[in-house]
């Protein structure tokens, strides 16, 4: 089947790669050039949790994509995964912190805050009254390592990937307008993450860019530390990050945006980011030494939206919301290539916009 992907975030490449390799003619489109920084994919880090505390489902799709990480860096030639273990912490009761501990394959019992300042030799540090789950199957994703791989070998599976290409908006069936020429598909899938909501705006409520800015700090004896997920106000992640530096965000902070206008990172970010260094991070400096600038695409209720346009049964929106995405990418080709084969699923199904009209509740708490 001819296909056309638009969107060659690390959704876009895991469904180009997947969809090459089961013999689709696929063709893959960006607007900016290879390993630009604009949108979510890019950057040194993410997290993956092989429990996120998200809801089961994403449990099962992390657990799932565990071995095809396996098989991604068996192709790089490469580890694309650090494992460095994770705290899941939060106040005392914290729904977060019970999901990840009833979803654990290897359930074990709460750590109380105040264990954490020796536990991790004095470098992170939980208020003592909170409940802190310790997980092993955590670790840091090496994200640009990983598009960088995808662009490199999937074009070697097939698949042509054409970059600096503008799509004019909106795609209303099978015909797409490509800087200036027309070119039609058999089946087109949209994951091009805040400007889906352009060239799909049939789904621009459903959609919201945010933005938000991380920041790195320093210390004076660097190692390898646990990532952090932190159900507080702010929504506190962190993960250790390359020459030694730890990195923190905030989930919850940032407004609502148009990803061609976002205000660069300032003052008042670094200030937010210092404040949650000094609480957390004891042994580093509270000044950042670096921000940086992404911004998230999520639906109200933070979940993926995998869903057909009213226009074309056979254009597809795909949008692996920013922000906890990017640990399932290897299995995005497997959900591109059920839906092109129309073979039923849980994920389809639950992902759609029909399972949300049933129900408001189907995936069950969120981490902040």
């Amino acid at each position: 089947m001819k296909v056309a992907v638009v969107g060659l975030g690390i959704a876009g490449l895991s469904i180009c790669a997947r969809l090459a390799l089961a013999g689709h003619d696929v063709a893959g489109f960006e607007q900016f050039d290879p390993l630009h920084v604009s949108g979510a994919s890019h950057g040194d880090t993410r997290i993956m949790r092989l429990t996120p505390g998200e809801a089961e489902i994403y449990t099962t799709l992390a657990r799932r994509a565990a071995p095809m990480w396996r098989d991604w860096e068996g192709f790089a030639g490469q580890p694309l995964i650090e494992w460095t273990g994770g705290l899941m912490a939060g106040p005392r009761g914290s729904p977060f912190v019970a999901q990840c501990q009833r979803f654990s394959q290897k359930p074990a019992g709460l750590l109380r805050g105040d264990a954490i300042h020796p536990l991790t030799r004095g470098y992170i540090a939980m208020p003592y009254e909170w409940d802190v789950f310790r997980q092993d199957d955590c670790g840091v994703i090496g994200a640009d390592a990983t598009r960088a791989f995808l662009l490199r070998q999937t074009p070697r599976w097939g698949a042509k990937l054409h970059h600096n290409a503008k799509i004019e908006a909106p795609i209303e069936g099978l015909t797409l307008k490509i800087n200036g020429q027309s070119k039609s598909f058999e089946a087109i899938i949209v994951a091009a993450g805040a400007w889906a909501r352009r060239l799909l705006p049939e789904f621009a409520g459903r959609l919201e860019a945010r933005r938000r800015v991380v920041g790195y700090f320093r210390t004076d004896e660097p190692r390898l530390l646990p990532l952090m997920c932190v159900d507080n106000d702010v929504g506190l992640y962190g993960m250790s990050a390359p020459r030694g530096l730890y990195k923190l965000g905030l989930h919850a902070v940032g407004g609502a945006v148009e990803p061609e206008h976002i205000v660069p990172p300032n003052e008042e970010d670094a200030a937010l980011l210092s404040e949650q260094a000094r609480l957390h991070l004891p042994r580093h400096d509270p000044t950042p030494v670096r921000m940086a600038l992404c911004h998230y695409t999520v639906t109200p209720d933070e979940n993926f939206l995998i869903a057909p346009s009213r226009f074309h049964p056979r254009v597809l929106l795909f949008s692996a919301c920013s922000g906890h995405g990017f640990k399932y990418a290897p299995i995005y080709g497997q959900f591109a290539e059920e839906w092109l084969n129309e073979k039923p699923s849980v994920e389809l199904e639950a992902f759609s916009i029909l399972k949300r009209a049933r129900t408001t509740n189907q995936f069950g708490e969120h981490a902040s």
